[in-house]
């Protein structure tokens, strides 16, 4: 009995404990060195996707570890591989949606479309990002609601970045009288997006026309702002224009209709 417990100590569970401990040094010394790596100012990957890689190495880390101590303890690894396939497989089965989710997140992560902070409009929903994660990204909607879109109908559909940029252009259409002096109403607007503050003076705001309507010749604004700012301009763009046009004597017409009767 004696020798039967010598002997495995000798053969089966010295080996099995040298190849722990070499493999548990390896792990820490490969995570130590991948944390620095990913710790780099200068790299392109997200910070949201560090944790990720570091989950996978270790899991691929101690994986190595427990098929390289499984023979000597008798345990086939061959068997014992077939059994993680075939748990694996049934698991992608039963959760495809969220497998698919997670591939999601992680291309969002690596290819960058967005980032925390930026505005976005995707999956039907317009807000700013507050946190990207392995299943769902979560938006806040200008008025406060907190949206969780997955990660797979984002990618799946057309994602636009709002302040990606740093600057947006507003439009505006406003309809004036055909018998207005154009060029004093085109001055006035103008005039009138620079009085607001808003508005840069690279590339400087223009207007000119743009339809001629049934009631109304439609002049046509373009002004560029600072997108954190959008809307200030926009408000501030539509509030001033009335007053504008008031004081140049400019008319906004309503919608007129001439009938002839014969």
């Amino acid at each position: 009995m004696v020798d039967k417990i010598l002997y495995f100590l000798e053969h089966s569970l010295l080996p099995a404990a040298l190849v722990l401990i070499i493999g548990l040094i390896v792990r820490s010394l490969l995570l130590k060195v991948l944390k620095k790596v990913l710790e780099r100012e200068n790299r392109k990957l997200d910070r949201a996707v560090d944790n990720v890689i570091l989950t996978v190495v270790n899991v691929a880390v101690w994986l190595i570890i427990i098929f390289t101590i499984c023979p000597y303890f008798g345990i086939n690894t061959a068997s014992l591989i077939t059994v993680f396939a075939a748990a694996g497989a049934a698991i992608a089965l039963a959760l495809q949606g969220s497998l698919s989710n997670i591939a999601s997140g992680i291309l969002i992560m690596v290819n960058r479309p967005f980032g925390g902070g930026d505005f976005i409009e995707a999956a039907g929903t317009a807000g700013t990002v507050e946190s990207i994660g392995l299943f769902a990204t979560t938006v806040v909607t200008p008025d406060n609601k907190t949206v969780c879109i997955p990660n797979s109908t984002i990618t799946s559909g057309t994602i636009s970045n709002v302040t990606r940029k740093g600057t947006r252009r507003v439009d505006v259409s406003v309809g004036v009288a055909y018998g207005s002096d154009l060029e004093k109403a085109k001055a006035a607007i103008i005039e009138a997006a620079k009085k607001t503050g808003f508005f840069l003076e690279t590339p400087a705001p223009c207007c000119d026309v743009n339809e001629h309507a049934s009631s109304a010749i439609i002049l046509f604004f373009r002004g560029w702002c600072r997108s954190s700012q959008y809307w200030d301009a926009y408000f501030g763009i539509n509030n001033a224009i009335k007053a504008a046009l008031d004081e140049a004597g400019i008319e906004i017409p309503f919608p007129q209709i001439d009938v002839h009767q014969k």
